[in-house]
């Protein structure tokens, strides 16, 4: 499985779990980090969340993949603390919890952190980050998968190594 299938079916099943929550809601993928221009750009059509695969690992101890959800609210007058964006987080974390990746093996760790700003409150938009890992249980497979592998045969026999008695 390539990082950009684990990828598309993050975003796929939060917009799964998300949508009769919030119809309406933006739910994609998105490249990575922000400025203060693209979230100016990306506030426009909010309440969204915008998932981003920031780091992979494919090593001997470490074998995951850390996601960042971007929660992006914009407040009306009648939510000046953002408790909209409240109400989306708390609703992601458990649908994120939730999702089935045929690939992890262990339990989804969470964090989500409020990027409130003053120059994002005078637009009227807060901002979280909901980053999350899972640990592969095989090495993601960058250019195939072991279905591409074909099977594997075998060969009956004995070995003789060396030529010591014990």
């Amino acid at each position: 499985m390539s990082y950009l299938a684990i990828r598309d079916s993050a975003v796929e099943q939060i917009r799964a779990g998300m949508l009769p929550l919030f119809p309406g809601m933006r739910i994609e993928a998105h490249p990575g980090s922000f400025t203060e221009q693209s979230i100016r750009k990306d506030a426009q059509r909010a309440p969204a969340i915008l998932t981003s695969l920031t780091r992979a690992s494919d090593g001997v101890h470490d074998n995951g993949v850390t996601f960042v959800s971007w929660v992006l609210h914009r407040a009306t007058s009648e939510d000046r603390l953002y408790d909209g964006a409240l109400k989306i987080v708390s609703a992601l974390i458990p649908v994120i919890r939730n999702a089935e990746f045929p690939l992890a093996i262990k339990d989804v760790r969470i964090e989500a952190e409020c990027l409130y700003a003053g120059s994002l409150d005078a637009i009227n938009v807060t901002m979280w980050a909901v980053r999350w890992e899972l640990v592969l249980g095989e090495r993601a497979f960058i250019n195939g998968s072991p279905e591409d592998l074909g099977d594997a045969e075998g060969f009956d026999g004995t070995v003789s190594i060396g030529t010591a008695e014990t």
